[in-house]
């Protein structure tokens, strides 16, 4: 168990986690898809502001390896790097689904 959600639910109770992890997965596939639209379209700002919203996000449940992820994504685009930002979009991507049924499963608890 993430130390971030269990101090979550200590502090602000299990109700609050199991909102915080809903708004999460509902809002992440839009701001990964924000993302992917502003690479395939040369938006870099949009996807650097997708993923620095999402960074933060994850850092809030303790989702570090997306955290990380959305991190390098973000300073990839914000450096004009579209391929290193491709990259990092295409590793949250990638864990997504994992990542998506392990915090469905935190908010049962």
């Amino acid at each position: 168990m993430s130390d971030v959600l269990e101090n979550l639910r200590i502090v602000g109770g299990p109700k609050l986690v199991r909102e915080l992890i809903e708004l999460f997965l509902r809002s992440a596939p839009e701001r990964i898809a924000v993302a992917r639209a502003g690479i395939q379209s040369g938006d870099l700002d949009a996807t650097q502001r997708a993923m620095h919203s999402l960074k933060s996000s994850a850092g809030q449940l303790g989702v570090t390896g997306v955290q990380e992820s959305c991190r390098r994504a973000e300073i990839s685009a914000t450096n004009g790097d579209a391929k290193g930002a491709e990259s990092a979009v295409a590793e949250v991507e990638a864990v997504w689904p994992e990542t998506s049924a392990w915090l469905t499963e935190q908010g049962r608890l």
